[in-house]
């Protein structure tokens, strides 16, 4: 596994990192893997599993520090509308719409594609939006603990509380 402490401190300057995305939904016709660079790239995942990372020009923008909880990546992709919207059209005609796609972001070094250098990062796409130069959206860390503690006392269920407002 590629060392991400490493690659700041003992790589050459010719070795770079290489975000990739992987984006899927139940109701999607297929699971996407995304690359930012010129040419397609063939790497492994950290299951062992090999893929091909499609290249597609996109431009990334991380929000809070990697190892924050509260971790979201703003993606403008280069699709020119093509892959993203048209899946989305998908999953609302399969009336799927309450379940979020999912966004894992990984990066590579660029001498050691056998596992991830970092990820992966596992975030929920929460809005979609069309741009002119293609589909844009925000990706975040799923909200795991929404309940809150404790009971709410309303006079609905409490009558007693009435004299007290």
């Amino acid at each position: 596994m590629p060392d991400y402490v490493g690659f700041f401190l003992d790589s050459s300057r010719a070795v770079i990192e290489i975000p990739t995305l992987e984006i899927s939904h139940p109701a999607f016709s297929q699971v996407f893997y995304l690359v930012r660079r010129p040419r397609a790239l063939v790497a492994r995942l950290e299951t062992g599993e090999e893929v091909t990372f499609t290249a597609l020009g996109m431009r990334l923008r991380r929000g809070a520090a990697r190892a924050d909880l509260a971790y979201s990546l703003g993606v403008d992709l280069g699709d020119l509308g093509e892959i993203i919207p048209a899946e989305v059209d998908r999953a609302r005609a399969a009336d799927q719409m309450g379940v979020r796609p999912v966004v894992v972001y990984r990066s590579y070094r660029s001498d050691d594609l056998s596992a991830p250098m970092f990820g992966p990062i596992r975030l929920e796409l929460a809005q979609i939006s069309r741009t002119r130069e293609g589909s844009s959206f925000d990706a975040s860390a799923p909200q795991l603990n929404l309940n809150r503690t404790g009971e709410v006392y309303s006079p609905d269920r409490f009558p007693m509380l009435r004299g007290f407002l």
